[in-house]
């Protein structure tokens, strides 16, 4: 079977991926010992008051073993702790730590650097198109 490298879920897998190589590559460059997975597990604890494992595999769509190792990795490093549901003792929130805030805050400014190294020639008015393609693209997917 031939695949049709101009089709547009080729195309849109396909640049996904490059983007997630680039950043791991910077993130290596740059001495980051996290994986932009984990920059975005990372991302996700600064913007909610309260994450649970669940809730972060249902954001990020990825099953909770994943999340689960990808947490387990963080808390060894540091960057995020465990800490036992006040009601229910059996659930663990998921907290970002001081530690984990600074490697986020490095983090995003290595993809604020390759965002606008990789928008130099997309102008404002093709980005917002973009923007609004792929939010119908998304909505008539979700049907």
């Amino acid at each position: 079977m031939e695949v049709n490298q101009s089709s547009f879920q080729f195309l849109f897998g396909n640049t996904i991926r490059a983007l997630f190589r680039q950043s791991a590559k910077e993130f290596e460059n740059q001495n980051v010992k996290i994986n932009p997975e984990q920059h975005y597990i990372l991302r996700i604890l600064t913007s909610q008051e309260e994450s649970i494992q669940s809730d972060l595999a249902e954001i990020m769509q990825k099953d909770k073993s994943a999340i689960m190792r990808h947490i387990d990795q963080l808390e060894k490093m540091a960057y995020v702790v465990r800490v036992n549901d006040a009601v229910d003792r059996r659930k663990k929130h998921i907290v970002i730590t001081e530690l984990g805030a600074e490697i986020l805050k490095k983090c995003e400014q290595i993809i604020s650097n390759l965002s606008e190294k990789n928008m130099e020639t997309i102008s404002d008015d093709e980005m917002e198109t973009f923007k609004q393609v792929l939010i119908k693209l998304k909505e008539n997917a979700e049907r």
